[in-house]
């Protein structure tokens, strides 16, 4: 067992199981994907990123990470929430995007030394009832979201300063467009994490 370290808010809502997306919004969803619909297709999905990190680049990595990201953030929302709600929950998407970038950055470069390289590992997580309840005043969709959880662990090949050579968290996607788009860390997507566990979390 690898050592590491744990960065996951919570254990598991529920591992749905995952759907056609359908709608005007989501006609690409039956176009052909380089992105395998599985734990294999994730680790590819993080690729650039990695490949940029490990040469050296500098971020910001917005186009590394753009396959991690939803093409169309309000269609998207569109689909699954009262319009009313979308503008906000497209402002805190692009926050979290945005948020999560640059955690992983910061964690990487400031828990292990420069030069450092890293490759991924990704495994679908099994379905466990989480041990907290999901923010009470949280967005409902109005129709079921059909959330896939990996664990995501990056593995480095120098030990860090805490004595450990990989970092691992629990990832909530979607599968939409042909590839996994990101939807925040922990037990609950961004939209029903708990406002404690996520300032916990990001700091």
């Amino acid at each position: 067992m690898r050592q590491g370290y744990l960065f996951v808010a919570g254990f598991v809502l529920l591992s749905a199981v995952p759907g056609l997306i359908s709608g005007n919004n989501f006609a690409a969803a039956s176009l052909p994907s380089s992105y395998s619909h599985d734990a294999k297709g994730l680790e590819g999905e993080y690729q650039p990123f990695l490949k940029a990190f490990n040469k050296g680049q500098a971020p910001p990595f917005d186009k590394e990470f753009e396959a991690l990201r939803l093409p169309d953030p309000p269609g998207w929302f569109g689909q699954y929430f009262e319009m009313e709600h979308v503008q906000a929950l497209v402002g805190d998407y692009e926050a979290k995007i945005a948020a999560e970038q640059k955690s992983l950055v910061t964690i990487m470069t400031k828990l292990w030394p420069s030069g450092t390289h890293f490759k991924v590992h990704c495994k679908t997580h099994p379905p466990f009832p989480p041990g907290f309840a999901p923010r009470q005043n949280a967005y409902q969709p109005k129709t079921p979201i059909p959330i896939e959880q990996f664990e995501v662990e990056f593995e480095a090949d120098k030990m860090g300063e805490r004595g450990g050579r990989s970092m691992s968290s629990l990832v909530n996607t979607v599968w939409a467009d042909g590839a996994y788009r990101y939807l925040g860390g922990g037990a609950y997507p961004f939209w029903s994490m708990p406002d404690r566990l996520e300032k916990e979390k990001s700091q």
